[in-house]
């Protein structure tokens, strides 16, 4: 049943994680030798990412510390436990190792990582009150409910070896172009060959291209509905009025800022109008 609900609301994710792995598999030859070489690289890499040490990595990435100062731990740790107490009555099989963690940065936001990480900005403290940060960790746990984190990392590790080994294509074009070019001083042969390198190259790369910003479109789609997901199950644990507030903060503190339609298009959350009507006809309706 778990699995069911965890591909209703990541199949985008895991759909995208399974193109980029044929892909790869057909650049790399297509047989059944490439296909064991391929499926042992991602099997390794989704081991690491979703093991302690490749959430440690994660959170050093995104520069995340555990909360030092007594100021920092009196404030945000009860804070932290309240939610995650209602988030564990209403989903008892919500990990039972997540913590919280600080990335000092002054910007306003928050985010999950890998199945034990929530990370929350300087900026964001600063910025909410306690209610509305207890809102905004409701979401956050949400994401980690639906297993939201895990299935973007699935995404994540697939783009980034489809990406390798085009960048090895690439760059072996590029080499055999420049190869080419010094054969063509003394060889008709060698002019043919450097155009045709050439129109390889600029193919594969308008092609690319194209690929990815069509996976960054799908992508949002999906990230744009778990967003929503993650906001209802903010209300469902009893914090959608607080979510409600932040999101009221965020909006006046985004609201002036221009955003093209291609970044739109692309936007991996849904506009905060909306996401703030939705909960609101839930609490609304809740309480008739």
């Amino acid at each position: 049943m778990w699995f069911i609900k965890y591909i209703g609301s990541n199949y985008l994710y895991i759909l995208w994680f399974v193109i980029y792995f044929l892909l790869a598999w057909f650049i790399l030859g297509g047989n059944l030798d490439t296909f064991i070489f391929v499926l042992i690289i991602y099997s390794v890499s989704i081991t690491i990412a979703l093991s302690p040490i490749g959430e440690v990595i994660l959170r050093a990435v995104e520069n995340c510390r555990e909360p030092l100062t007594q100021q920092e731990k009196s404030y945000l740790l009860p804070l932290f436990e309240e939610v995650y107490e209602s988030a564990k009555e209403v989903n008892p099989s919500l990990n039972r190792n997540i913590k919280i963690y600080i990335m000092d940065a002054m910007f306003v936001n928050a985010f999950a990582i890998g199945r034990q990480t929530i990370a929350i900005t300087k900026g964001a403290i600063e910025t909410f009150s306690e209610d509305e940060l207890k809102g905004i960790l409701a979401h956050e746990l949400g994401h980690m409910t639906y297993g939201h984190t895990k299935a973007l990392l699935l995404s994540t590790i697939g783009n980034f070896f489809f990406t390798a080994i085009v960048g090895f294509f690439k760059l072996s074009l590029h080499i055999m172009q420049f190869i080419s070019s010094i054969v063509a001083f003394f060889s008709i042969l060698g002019v043919a060959f450097v155009f045709f390198t050439f129109i390889l190259r600029s193919l594969i790369e308008i092609s690319v291209v194209i690929f990815i910003n069509i996976s960054q479109i799908i992508l949002a789609l999906n990230s744009r509905m778990n967003e929503d997901l993650a906001d209802k199950f903010a209300h469902k644990i009893g914090y959608g009025r607080e979510l409600i507030a932040g999101l009221y903060l965020l909006q006046k503190i985004t609201m002036n800022t221009k955003i093209r339609l291609v970044d739109r298009v692309k936007a991996s959350h849904p506009h905060l109008g909306n996401r703030i009507a939705k909960l609101e006809r839930l609490e609304d309706g809740a309480t008739e």
